[in-house]
Order: C-alpha cells, then sequence, then structure tokens
C-alpha cells in the first residue's frame, strides 16, 4: 500500500492533483497503461473479461477439474497455508489440515475465474450475485445514526464484500495496497469503485479515513495483517499470540463510529457470494488497548470457524513472532 505513483494523486475536475491530504485513487484511464511492457496484463484482463460472461455453475466446475493437478505443483504459498493452519490449529491431524488446504485452494480458484464479474458484468447483473446472512445485525447498527467501521477479515471473497456495501447505496471509504503495476491498479481499483465511494492509499493516513468517516463515509477495514511491531501489540489469535494492528479501536474513537464484524464467503452450492454480519461492537472501544485488539480477534476467529477455507491462509499473519524466529 505504500507505492506512490503518480496515478495515485486525486484529481480535481478540472484534471489537477488533489490535496496531498487527501490522497484518493484516480480511476481516468491514461495513455501509459498502453505500453507494451504492460501487454500480459491486459492479456489476464481479458481472459477474466471472457471468463465473466460464462456462467458460474460452468466456471465452477472447471476449477473442480483443475485445482486438483494444480495443487500437485510446488509453489510456496502452499507452504504458509499449510504453517498457518498447523499454527492455528495444532488440535487437528496432518489430513485433517490437508483437507482444508485442498478446499482452500479449490474455492480461491472459483473466485478467481469469477474475478472479472466485478469488473464487466453490470450493475444490476452484480447485485444478483450476493446472498447475505446475518443482515438484521448490518440494520441494526444503521439504525444508530453513527458512521460504520465494517471490520472485514482477509478472505477470498473479500472484494465482494466491499462491493456489496456499495451495492446497498452505503457511501464507503477504504484503504488500498499498491503494486508494481498501475494497470493492475487500475482494474482493481475501478472495480472497487464501481458504485462509486473513496478509495485511498495508506500512505494517506489513518487521518484521511477519519475524515471521511465524520463526512457521512463509512469505511471497510481490513485489520488482521501482520505489519509489524509498530502501532501492533502482541494478543491471541486461535492458539498463537499474533502480532496485532491497534488501529480498529483508535479509528472508533476518533470517528466516534461504530464497528460491525463481517465476513466474505463464496457460497459454493448456491455459486454465489455470501456476505456474513455479525453484531456491531458494543462498548467499544474500552479504553484498553490490549482488551479491545483481542476482542477484535476472538471476532474474527469466530467468523472463520466452519468457513475454514474462506480465510486467505496463504498471507504471513505470524511473520513478526515475540522470539523473534521465523516460521516461514
Amino acid at each position: 500500500m505504500t507505492d506512490n505513483s503518480n496515478h495515485m494523486k486525486s484529481a480535481g475536475t478540472d484534471g489537477s492533483p488533489a490535496a496531498a491530504g487527501d490522497r484518493k485513487f484516480d480511476r481516468s484511464f491514461r495513455k501509459a497503461y498502453l505500453h507494451p511492457r504492460y501487454l500480459p496484463v491486459w492479456i489476464l484482463l481479458g481472459i477474466l473479461g471472457i471468463l465473466s460472461f460464462i456462467p458460474p455453475v460452468i466456471r465452477d466446475f472447471m476449477a473442480n477439474l483443475l485445482y486438483r493437478p494444480l495443487m500437485s505443483l510446488p509453489f510456496k504459498q502452499k507452504k504458509i497455508v499449510y504453517t498457518n493452519l498447523k499454527l492455528c490449529f495444532p488440535e487437528k491431524s496432518a489430513e485433517e489440515i490437508e483437507v482444508i488446504t485442498r478446499d482452500f485452494f479449490r474455492v480461491g480458484l472459483k473466485v478467481t475465474l469469477g474475478y472479472g464479474e466485478s469488473f464487466f458484468r453490470s450493475r444490476k447483473y452484480l447485485r444478483k450475485t450476493y446472498m447475505v446472512t446475518g443482515e438484521e445485525y448490518l440494520k441494526e447498527a444503521l439504525a444508530l445514526g453513527k458512521p460504520i467501521i465494517f471490520m472485514a477479515p482477509h478472505a477470498w471473497a473479500i472484494d465482494h464484500a466491499g462491493l456489496y456495501l456499495s451495492a446497498s447505496g452505503l457511501t464507503m471509504c477504504t484503504m488500498m495496497h499498491t503494486s508494481k503495476n498501475p494497470v493492475y491498479d487500475w482494474f482493481m481499483n475501478s472495480m472497487r469503485l464501481k458504485f462509486d465511494g473513496k478509495v485511498y492509499e495508506r500512505g494517506a493516513g489513518i487521518k484521511s479515513i477519519v475524515r471521511a468517516l465524520r463526512d457521512g463515509y463509512h469505511s471497510f477495514f481490513l485489520p488482521d495483517q501482520d505489519l509489524g511491531e509498530a502501532n501492533s501489540v502482541f494478543v491471541k489469535f486461535f492458539a498463537q499470540d499474533k502480532c496485532t494492528l491497534m488501529v480498529l479501536p483508535r479509528l472508533a474513537k476518533m470517528a466516534d463510529a461504530v464497528v460491525v464484524p463481517m465476513f466474505s464467503c463464496y457460497n459454493e452450492e448456491q455459486h454465489r457470494y455470501e456476505v456474513v454480519f455479525d453484531r456491531y461492537f458494543e462498548g467499544y472501544p474500552t479504553g484498553d488497548i490490549n482488551a479491545d485488539v483481542r476482542r477484535m480477534n476472538a471476532v474474527i476467529e469466530k467468523l472463520i470457524q466452519g468457513r475454514e477455507k474462506q480465510y486467505m491462509w496463504f498471507l504471513r499473519y505470524f511473520k513478526t513472532r515475540k522470539d523473534g524466529i521465523g516460521v516461514y
């Protein structure tokens, strides 16, 4: 989330850059994106575009055929997934870990094959691809009349959760992780802005999100990555002490916002994206930063349990360790 490319600067109506304090993504297309070095990305986007018009049932059938031979290939993400699962669930046998790993990559392939839908298909079509669990929790939080921080752990279908919120008529803002490829960033963030809203680069800082929340936006916040010990504390996450960001309780306090947990899944039986809400955090934050961060992790655990195949286990969640000994 730290690449300061020119395309990351917000532009005004006259095309001039916006103030540095409001560094949000400018989704206007630039001629530089047509440079030959970006040809592989354009080919990939073309394939995703074609796949987006293939019925999900057929795409899922393709994924069911392809994921087993793909699983036989050597790639480092498999080791990371297996390591994370063993750390979090030491009580599970090797066979149980293998089943979750296999299910995880199968779901991931199904989501990946359908990734172009959010960019290439219409708003009307996308609204039909969602199913919701716990919608009463969303309505309950909205009735409070406060800005909402939607706490969304990383999942294969994470972008679909954000799109659902925007498609529901909520004015949303979030932060993004920039890559070294501006065409990829343009595609991803144009997709995220399908129903409007704001996407900030991480360099804009937490104050940009606070300002947006105070201006009537709601925020989509991913709290679970290991970004090092700065602004983090070690608290339990499943069976491990995890280096966990303290941003959520601080953000909620600064913006006087309500925190609503949510999780994004791909429902393999319905061939649709399932958005799961849980009840908002009452009396949060408490002022006890360790207790507040642990409460966040406990709810993330609750959302993952029974949906283990949906969580992004290939991220290095335990990169920073108390003992300094690497596990990856």
